[in-house]
């Protein structure tokens, strides 16, 4: 609502995933595209798998791209990790097809 009234909103990592999906669920072009920014730059190893489960989710083109050029470029430290299992097949294609065409 915050947003909606004055078209300004404080983001962390926690609120910017919780806005974007409402944003996209509600229609809220602005704020759409305020948390997907936000996200395209915080992507961590921390969140890189939550951040790449809700580009899917969301088909949101620009944070999906940001996710797969981050996989791609930290692969060999990324795949190491637990999480790195939860990465839908899909994008582990265009991972693969993004480092081989480097």
């Amino acid at each position: 609502m915050e947003f909606l009234y004055t078209d300004n909103v404080q983001l962390s990592e926690t609120r910017a995933l919780e806005l974007f999906e409402q944003a996209d669920k509600y229609s809220v072009p602005a704020l759409t595209k305020l948390c997907e920014e936000y996200l395209c730059a915080c992507i961590n190893p921390e969140n890189y798998v939550k951040i790449a489960q809700l580009a899917e989710l969301l088909d949101a083109s620009t944070l999906r791209e940001a996710a797969v050029t981050y996989i791609s470029k930290n692969a060999k430290r990324l795949k190491e990790r637990k999480d790195f299992a939860n990465i839908s097949d899909q994008m582990l294609r265009d991972v693969i097809l993004k480092i081989t065409v480097r």
